[in-house]
């Protein structure tokens, strides 16, 4: 498929753009790679038990993991999202990288040790453990729902891309691409998952430092892209407005996006089960560190990607010039714009794109089976010496049909245009009570199971009708986020008139008046980075009144200290000797049924 390309040059033409054998060949490469290692580890390292399959022998080395875990951060949405959030709304998304270094902190210090002390099968399972089996179910229907809508969406925006640019049906490309992801990570495990992982991380990683300096050589250097990103208004860091009905500030973007990752980073079962693979816990907090680390240059990567690309299309936006159909392609169309003449490159840049959606999905595809059957298949299945190879079959043949179902959602996801942003919404409403029950477990010892089932409960239709509400307005363009003019002043191609000399038209911001039956009530005007942080906070109160309020407050000599997190544990009063005793016979249980 040929696609458009502008120097911005007034005396420079359009030229055409293909992509060639050697961007095939680079891309096919990387499939096979990915096949490859899941057939290895089928063949020669039988993934025939539930730790193998699920934990990798919870013997892995912390590097593999710690790479694979920002494999899986950098998805698309990421990868296509972070430049073009810059691009349009500025540099304010920088903030990010605080809350990647206090989930780090978080994670390695108050979630992680209590979950390896315990070495449970999944996440879910330490909720059954604190409180109850009713609010484990719970925990674990509301996680699979949120991954079952997230998955989709994460490879859907990628193959979208790489349709465009190469003209191959998007019918074709997806359930190919799938195929492939649910063979690997079907017969190979967690195992594949995390090798296949790394190796797309580099071609990921390659892809966006190749494309940051051809686009800085472009633009004429970082000072250049930086002088004119801060002269269209881009260049902002600090923006301490209070106001919870702005999203970009500094307050949205480290403690709204910092409650938001770390129900998904420090408590998400797809990240806890990779960090359980791994033996000792100094090492789990190593790969935490490089996790931290890594994730917060990559955002900053991304912003950067964000400034040389504004830079570059300051005076001749390629959504307005309608060279694009949605914001979201802006990256891809740079990518061939500036580097679509050199050989291999956009081979590159799309199988780190596709890489990003894979990493994302096979983590996904693997977590889903292990945490469908821990949760509501191994109390069917009957004891015996096969059990555990039974159980490891299940899991695989699981991954299977949860991966064809994802196939079949992706062509959902093209027929329903609001479905990107209502897995969004999906996602901060479930994340909100999720991360609430996880902090009533692990700091708050006088909560009880009444409390935090009430609070979850309470938090979860209040944030459906939150995240309903909104979407709805936003759906009927009640609700807009205003982006920053940008311009077609100076493309050097004909353009409709009425475009030339005019900037992106935008909303103005919305007044609430509760009088009026067109304005949305205030509530539904919040930032939805904030989201999360209000399904927690409504869980965490709600529930300690409830405690409170039937005397569960009471019991909190018999909490388990290993049920909570170190930094509470030293103030726990003394346990009762019959508690004692019983959680003593209870691990003797779990030891000899190999849990």
């Amino acid at each position: 498929m040929k696609f458009p390309v502008s120097t911005f040059a007034p005396t420079v033409q359009l030229n055409p753009l293909t992509f060639e054998w050697s961007d095939y060949y680079l891309f096919g490469l990387l499939l096979s790679l990915s096949l490859f290692v899941g057939l290895y580890f089928a063949i020669f390292d039988k993934q025939n038990s539930t730790s193998e399959y699920l934990y990798g022998g919870k013997h892995m080395h912390y590097f593999p993991v710690a790479i694979s875990i920002l494999a899986s951060f950098l998805s698309g949405i990421t990868y296509l999202g972070v430049p073009t959030e810059v691009y349009y709304h500025g540099t304010q998304y920088f903030a990010a990288t605080i809350a990647a270094l206090l989930i780090g902190l978080a994670s390695a210090y108050i979630t992680m040790p209590v979950f390896h002390k315990l070495q449970v099968c999944s996440c879910h399972e330490y909720l059954e453990m604190r409180f109850s089996k009713t609010i484990r179910v719970f925990a674990s229907a509301l996680y699979t729902i949120s991954l079952f809508v997230y998955i989709p969406v994460v490879v859907y925006i990628p193959a979208l891309a790489f349709s465009q640019v190469t003209g191959l049906d998007l019918h074709v490309i997806t359930p190919f691409f799938c195929t492939i992801c649910i063979i690997y990570t079907t017969l190979g495990g967690i195992k594949a998952v995390v090798w296949t992982d790394t190796l797309q991380f580099i071609f990921t990683i390659s892809s966006l430092a190749t494309v940051l300096t051809l686009g800085l050589m472009a633009v004429g250097g970082l000072e250049n892209a930086w002088k004119i990103a801060e002269k269209g208004g881009r260049i902002k860091f600090f923006d301490m407005n209070p106001n919870p009905l702005d999203r970009n500030t500094f307050w949205a973007m480290s403690v709204g996006m910092t409650f938001t990752m770390l129900s998904r980073f420090g408590l998400g079962q797809k990240y806890i089960q990779r960090y359980l693979a791994i033996e000792k816990e100094s090492d789990v907090k190593k790969a935490i560190l490089l996790t931290s680390i890594g994730w917060a240059m990559l955002q900053v990567g991304c912003v950067y990607a964000g400034i040389v690309m504004y830079a570059h299309y300051h005076d001749c936006d390629p959504y307005k010039a309608q060279l694009v159909k949605r914001t979201d392609q802006t990256l891809p169309y740079f990518v061939m714009d500036i580097a679509g003449h050199v050989f291999g490159l956009p081979g590159i840049f799309l199988a780190g794109l596709m890489s990003s959606a894979l990493s994302t999905m096979s983590a996904s595809l693997n977590t889903l089976s292990g945490t469908i059957y821990e949760n509501f298949i191994d109390r069917w299945m009957c004891d015996g010496p096969r059990k555990d190879a039974r159980a490891a079959n299940i899991m695989k043949l699981t991954s299977f049909i949860v991966g064809l179902m994802t196939i079949g959602l992706i062509f959902i996801i093209e027929r329903l245009g609001t479905v990107f942003e209502m897995a969004h919404s999906l996602n901060s409403a479930t994340e909100g009570p999720l991360l609430g029950l996880f902090i009533l477990g692990m700091l708050f010892p006088c909560v009880g199971k009444k409390g935090a089932i009430s609070g979850a409960c309470t938090a979860l239709l209040f944030m459906a009708w939150l995240v309903g509400g909104t979407q709805w307005h936003i759906m009927h363009k009640r609700i807009h986020n205003p982006a920053l003019p940008t311009s077609v002043d100076n493309c050097p191609y004909p353009l409709n008139e009425t475009l030339k000399g005019s900037e992106i038209t935008t909303l103005p911001p919305i007044t609430s008046d509760f009088g009026h039956a067109d304005q949305p009530m205030i509530l539904f005007q919040i930032a939805i980075l904030y989201f999360t942080l209000i399904g927690s906070i409504i869980t965490i109160l709600v529930a300690c009144f409830v405690s409170w309020l039937v005397g569960e407050t009471e019991e909190t000599g018999k909490v388990n200290p290993d049920h909570v997190s170190p930094i509470i544990r030293e103030y726990l009063p003394p346990r009762d000797a019959s508690v004692e005793l019983s959680a003593t016979n209870i691990h003797i249980k779990r030891t000899e049924s190999g849990q």
